[in-house]
């Protein structure tokens, strides 16, 4: 019988703490597991979970008693942004996991987690990662990692990509952007000037032979992110799940839970893909 799977890229900012009147505060981190509970979803790939790793990763731990899953962190070289794969029991187990396939090489990290689904057989490959946040030409060699699982039938890549696809719409200005922040997101041309958007690691994903859901979907744009930063408000995609293109799992819908309570909890918004596949009752 056919059954869903539904898996999640989700950027907490911070990890959810807040530093207010001198003293630390958890208040977002509680409601993002309350509504990250609550959205019925298997497999979580959560990045800047800031904090995570301290008092024996007690926050680890109290994240997976709030969702009801098991968790794996996957620590990040930079900036303390690490890296969590969730996955909700009975459903959906853990197989094996590797904090980074990436050899070191990654700005953050880029974990494997082998998640098994009751009565299916086969594990599927999910990869979480955060690219590098400022350099577009750090961004284009991390991907050189991952364009090798492009044409698998049992791999996604998901996270957050710190790019915009080919097709996503290009400003119509830059006044949105401080000229200090155009080496992040730019082209650079040979003479020095700027460019449009660099999506090179996109381009070079998508070449490989990952799938990108609104496209093969024909779903209209949707926006992850540029609601809340003053510096960058523009609404454009960073958050990306990315079917490799001989996936087993029929993509069959794909979401942005974009309201007024995520909103308020992070600078991103998270993405839910549903997968079909033929399984047992579970």
């Amino acid at each position: 019988m056919k059954q869903y799977l539904q898996v999640a890229t989700y950027n907490l900012l911070n990890g959810g703490r807040d530093h207010e009147a001198g003293r630390f505060r958890w208040d977002r981190w509680q409601q993002q597991m309350t509504l990250m509970r609550h959205a019925d979803v298997d497999v979580w790939c959560v990045q800047e979970g800031k904090y995570y790793d301290e008092g024996g990763e007690e926050r680890v731990l109290a994240s997976a008693a709030a969702l009801g899953a098991e968790v794996r962190l996957a620590p990040s070289a930079h900036h303390g942004c690490h890296l969590l794969t969730f996955v909700r029991g009975p459903k959906v187990r853990m197989a094996r996991f590797f904090k980074d396939v990436g050899g070191g090489t990654f700005h953050h990290a880029v974990s494997r987690a082998d998640v098994i689904v009751k009565n299916v057989p086969g594990a599927l490959r999910v990869l979480n990662t955060h690219l590098a946040p400022f350099d577009p030409e750090a961004r284009a060699a991390e991907v050189k990692w991952l364009t090798e699982y492009g044409t698998r039938h049992d791999t996604l890549l998901v996270g957050d990509l710190n790019c915009e696809a080919p097709g996503d719409p290009e400003p119509d200005s830059w006044d949105w952007l401080p000229a200090s922040h155009y080496s992040r997101h730019r082209i650079l041309n040979p003479d020095g000037s700027y460019g449009g958007l660099d999506k090179r690691a996109m381009h070079a994903l998508l070449a490989a032979g990952f799938v990108d859901p609104q496209v093969q979907l024909k779903l209209p744009f949707a926006r992850s992110c540029g609601y809340a930063d003053r510096q960058q408000l523009r609404d454009h995609r960073s958050d990306y799940i990315l079917p490799s293109r001989h996936l087993r799992w029929p993509l069959k819908a794909c979401h942005v839970l974009d309201d007024s309570r995520f909103r308020e909890l992070s600078d991103h918004l998270p993405v839910i893909a549903t997968f079909e596949y033929e399984g047992g009752l579970v």
